[in-house]
């Protein structure tokens, strides 16, 4: 027992949950990996695997020679302010070039005819304008009169800010090194001495006749080409190791951040695959089951067809692939840490939402391969089925299909022989074709015909039984093969209905059958007891406890005694066995005496009955069984209603009809559904507490139909409504009131 339950431990839904939530939090570590080598491979080469140190980099080159170029262009070339303000630096070809293209000036016949003299405040004209440009040369001289002198002001202004900013770059640097000589050996300009200069190894000089190049940066610089004309010589190096407080000491650090994480995140990126890969064959192997050969528990998305599920599996992936690309440029990109964690946030619900995805379809795959059927939850398998099955006479009979395109195919065959015969000349025979074309057409619409006979024979078999005629018989050798099976169906739903109805038929007549004779058997003794018990009423006792015996057992026999003629009349009643003799009955005075009859029950229940009729109401009804009706309506108000209230009865015609309404306050809440209340043996009184048999609301309703009346209950709240309706009677004269008396006209 010890071994098995070990053997099926591994199959409990806890180690499912555990393989799951490991595999989720491994998954989430390999994101977490590829973010950060992602991070990293934007800001580093892939040579910074083989660099044995950060000098080595292609960004700690380009980072030198980009502060080394701009050591150029501030020292070698810029110098000083006084040199950028005398505008000695402007280069006429570039700025005239940037002028053109700021006003949107192009070249042409003014142009090509002119040219910008050296104050660049006017044009100097080399040859005739056409008189029909005359207005935009006018325009043209203008422009550069008015607007190129502001023009060179500023670019001579950004070439003094462009100086700025590098003076201030250069002065904040602490590992770039540097001093400029000029033609005579001076140092002109640096942060550092040569003193210093010497005992740095990795250094840099330039000049316009040498050059020499310790670091390897000498590639990445582009402002080489200034130094031919200048008389200068840049000593540059850096400092090893960084000192803290710039750019390269940044560098250095990321540096090491980065050589030193790279082994981390792989080993973690390959353990965190490796558990991923153990929980997920784990899961394969235990997918669907709770214990090892055990049945297979299918899950709904195993439900959809197996293609269709990779499918969109895939498209999910594809997509989440193009916007976690999106992303991920996104957050490499940002500078805000707020945004790069929202970015970072989204993209790490997309993987979780794939991963989940992909479980999901492996997990499935799995539970209907054990389950073997995988194959046929396929969309190729599942349609293939379907046309199989439209030829196995389940659904549609196969041959049907072949007989419509036998249809198809005889016409085309025999209209193409009529064509062919009639371009050959072969009148006779094309004749002959069109004739058969007519019979074959003929002898088509013959069975379509008879077709549609059998189909409608069974629209007219299905008419019936909606109807109620469960003996109408249909014929099934009189219908068409093509519609055979469903007129079966159709035969096979009559006679199940027939059984059904005939069944329910036998078991009401039993029960009535029953009700009666026991109703009948218990009556016989019951009266005996009854005289008894009257007998014994009539002797004087002089035992105080057998006089209050006997009035017990005189009020218990009759109250049996009435529940009994209540059985028996609810079973007459039910099974249509009662007589209805309709007479014309004064519906107010039939009521009246009934309350009258039922006064004693009235005072005694403390009610006071309020009758609204002001006229006399005839009606068309059975004065016995009416006034049954209002006997026991008036016995359930006695019964039920709350004890010194009010019972309003409101008697008046409507449509034809005369209308009763008994309304009374219940002692009990009316805590069901008021449709009940006309069932038999279902009481107001839930706890039954008082006297009644629960069949008298019932034997209402089924006397009030068979009157042709209806019998109707509401209940709002503790507000009982019996609502009686029956016709209004019409005198026999009024039918032929219309008509002329004899011998008039």
């Amino acid at each position: 027992m010890d071994t098995k339950s070990k053997k099926y431990k591994s199959y409990q839904s806890k180690w499912k949950v555990i393989s799951v939530v490991l595999l989720f939090v491994f998954a989430m570590a390999n994101f977490f990996c590829g973010i950060i080598t992602a991070n990293i491979s934007n800001h580093w080469s892939r040579g910074i695997i083989e660099a044995h140190s950060v000098y080595e980099t292609y960004e700690f080159k380009s980072e030198f020679a980009r502060v080394l170029d701009e050591v150029i262009m501030t020292e070698a070339y810029y110098r000083n302010e006084n040199r950028i303000l005398s505008g000695e630096l402007v280069n006429a070809e570039e700025l005239i070039a940037d002028f053109k293209r700021y006003y949107g000036i192009k070249d042409g016949v003014i142009t090509g005819n002119t040219s910008i003299n050296d104050n660049f405040d006017g044009l100097v004209t080399h040859g005739s304008i056409p008189s029909s440009l005359k207005n935009n040369f006018d325009e043209y001289k203008e422009l550069v009169e008015s607007r190129l002198p502001l023009y060179r002001k500023m670019y001579i202004q950004n070439q003094l800010d462009e100086y700025k900013r590098s003076v201030r770059h250069l002065s904040g640097l602490t590992n770039f090194l540097y001093y400029v000589e000029d033609s005579r050996g001076n140092v002109v300009a640096g942060n550092t001495t040569r003193g210093e200069m010497s005992n740095i190894e990795r250094t840099i000089v330039l000049s316009s006749g040498f050059s020499s190049d310790n670091i390897g940066v000498m590639p990445y610089c582009h402002k080489n080409s200034l130094m031919e004309d200048s008389d200068y010589k840049i000593y540059a190096g850096i400092r090893d190791p960084f000192a803290y407080g710039d750019d390269f000491y940044n560098l250095g650090q990321e540096y090491v951040f980065a050589k030193t994480g790279l082994p981390i995140l792989f080993g973690v990126f390959t353990v965190s695959t490796i558990i991923i890969a153990l929980c997920l064959i784990y899961l394969i192997r235990v997918a669907g089951q709770t214990e090892k050969g055990g049945k297979i528990t299918y899950l709904t998305v195993d439900k959809i067809y197996n293609e269709i599920h990779f499918v969109l599996v895939c498209i999910l992936v594809m997509f989440s692939a193009f916007l976690g690309l999106a992303l991920l440029s996104s957050i490499l990109r940002e500078t805000a840490i707020f945004w790069a964690y929202i970015f970072t946030t989204i993209l790490g619900v997309i993987y979780i939402v794939n991963v989940a995805a992909v479980i999901s379809y492996i997990t499935s795959v799995s539970r209907q391969i054990k389950g073997k059927v995988f194959l046929k939850n396929t969309w190729v398998s599942v349609t293939i089925r379907r046309m199989a099955e439209l030829f196995t006479g389940k659904t549609f009979r196969g041959w049907m299909i072949l007989v419509m395109l036998c249809y198809g195919l005889g016409n085309c065959v025999i209209m193409g022989l009529v064509i062919f015969a009639a371009q050959l000349g072969f009148f006779i025979l094309c004749f002959l074709f069109v004739v058969a074309l007519f019979l074959f057409n003929a002898f088509c619409l013959f069975f379509f015909l008879r077709a549609l006979r059998s189909l409608k024979r069974i629209m007219i078999s299905a008419r019936e039984t909606s109807k109620g005629n469960l003996q109408y018989k249909l014929n099934l050798d009189e219908i068409s093969p093509s519609l055979l099976n469903f007129a079966t169906d159709i035969a096979n739903i009559q006679d199940g209905l027939k059984n059904s109805v005939e069944d329910a038929v036998k078991g009401e007549r039993m029960k009535t059958e029953l009700i009666t004779n026991v109703s009948h058997d218990l009556k016989t003794p019951l009266t005996s007891i009854i005289s008894y018990v009257d007998l014994l009423r009539s002797l004087k006792l002089d035992n105080q406890a057998a006089a209050e015996y006997v009035h017990v057992l005189y009020d218990k026999s009759y109250r049996l005694k009435q529940l009994i003629e209540d059985l028996i009349e609810a079973s007459k009643v039910s099974s249509g066995n009662i007589t209805v003799t309709t007479t014309k009955v004064d519906y107010r005075q039939i009521t009246l005496q009934a309350i009258g009859e039922l006064e004693e029950k009235i005072e005694a229940a403390g009610l006071e009955i309020k009758v609204s009729c002001p006229e006399p109401l005839f009606i068309a009804a059975d004065g016995r069984h009416l006034w049954r009706i209002l006997e026991n309506l008036v016995s359930n108000a006695a019964k039920y209603s709350m004890p010194s209230s009010r019972v309003y009865i409101d008697i008046f015609p409507a449509e034809g009809r005369g209308i009763l309404v008994m309304k009374n306050i219940s002692a009990a809440p009316i805590d069901f559904d008021e449709t009940r209340l006309t069932d038999r043996f279902v009481r107001g009184d839930a706890s039954r507490t008082t006297e009644g048999s629960g069949l008298g609301l019932s034997i209402a309703q089924s006397l009030a139909e068979a009157q042709g009346g209806t019998f109707g209950i509401k209940v709002d709240g503790d507000l009982f409504k019996a609502i009686v309706s029956m016709p209004l009677w019409e005198e026999e004269e009024d039918l032929f009131e219309n008509e002329p008396e004899e011998g008039g006209e």
